[in-house]
């Protein structure tokens, strides 16, 4: 672990690893930690991350580039928000772009969310209040442009690009999934990515890419923290409220995300506005909140494809393709990305 002040005498004497977390890109281990001599601010136990023994997650995790953002958030951007993400103790990674190792706080125990049943509109708040606090807190920095590696649209042109050739195989597996109208909306997918990708040109804030339950820990460190922020692999630079769109379209039931999005999104701006942010009003985060719905779509289809396969894993991207596509259908999400681009 790094040196932090007054660690200089520490001895770790074992270590003790178990799985924890259900990553589809990577292998977490909660490490219970003994010394012969602790100070006393070092961990009890720490987290553990390294990449998925799984051939096709390796790949896909190099390929896109995920085991090295992860990696560069933790050494470079931590800090520079409110969010609460875990302290890092140690990142590293090899030049192949795939081997690394974080060493992250453990901040268990704490409750987690189940992805398939979803959330409640408390949670869901709860859990927009840390997508404010990112968007907000590093809105223009200029901590980001001196981040070269966070611009991602050359990853989202190759994975966006190939859902045209994606969508039949993709229905194969996970048809059964959906509905007529949800079906229908996957396939009006293909004409509309040139223009969702021309969106990400906005540099406006931190961008988490892959914000749902799973990825969020409730009443952490035993109720001390309220909520944490996990898996940084998708970081970028871009509209931030694609987060919010991908959380509310896969995290909350469809009758609850219908019930109280408005409300959500209306909330998530307010909280920007009292970080500072300007020039962008509840219009205009309401529009971009609905065109980007279609993320959720152009997320799962080619992740879900390249990663194995596993009964809970093709459940839950079932599970989150059926719900993105209900909120495309509701939010009339291809007309508001035509006015959006326009």
């Amino acid at each position: 672990m790094s040196a932090q002040p007054g660690w200089e005498s520490l001895a770790i004497t074992s270590a003790v690893g178990s799985p924890v977390g259900t990553g589809q890109m990577a292998h977490s281990y909660r490490v219970e930690l003994t010394y012969s001599d602790r100070p006393d601010d070092a961990p009890g136990s720490i987290v553990a991350k390294l990449p998925s023994t799984d051939p096709a997650s390796r790949q896909m995790g190099m390929a896109t580039g995920a085991y090295q953002r992860e990696v560069l958030f933790y050494r470079h951007l931590g800090g520079l928000t409110g969010v609460r993400a875990p302290h890092c103790y140690h990142a590293d990674i090899a030049e192949n772009g795939c081997d690394f190792v974080l060493l992250l706080e453990d901040v268990g125990p704490a409750t987690s969310v189940d992805q398939l049943a979803g959330c409640s509109p408390d949670q869901a708040e709860l859990a927009l209040s840390q997508a404010a606090a990112l968007h907000g807190g590093s809105w223009q920095h200029p901590a980001l442009v001196a981040q070269a590696w966070l611009p991602v649209q050359q990853v989202w042109g190759a994975l966006a690009g190939a859902i045209p050739q994606a969508i039949g195989p993709w229905l194969e597996r996970f048809g059964h999934f959906l509905e007529p109208e949800h079906v229908g909306a996957v396939q009006q997918l293909s004409g509309s990515v040139t223009a969702w990708l021309s969106t990400l040109a906005q540099h406006r804030s931190l961008w988490h890419g892959d914000f749902r339950l799973d990825n969020l820990l409730f009443d952490a460190r035993a109720g001390a923290i309220p909520i944490g922020v996990v898996d940084w692999q998708s970081t970028a630079v871009g509209p931030g409220v694609i987060d919010v769109s991908y959380f509310l379209g896969n995290s909350l039931s469809e009758t609850d995300r219908a019930a109280h999005e408005r409300t959500l999104v209306d909330d998530y701006h307010r909280r920007l506005l009292t970080l500072g942010v300007s020039g962008y009003d509840r219009e205009q985060c309401w529009r971009e909140y609905q065109a980007h719905a279609l993320y959720g779509l152009i997320l799962t289809i080619p992740v879900s494809l390249g990663v194995v396969s596993t009964e809970r894993g093709d459940a839950m991207f079932g599970a989150m393709a059926r719900r993105a596509a209900q909120q495309i259908v509701d939010n009339d999400s291809f007309s508001a990305l035509d006015i959006l681009t326009r």
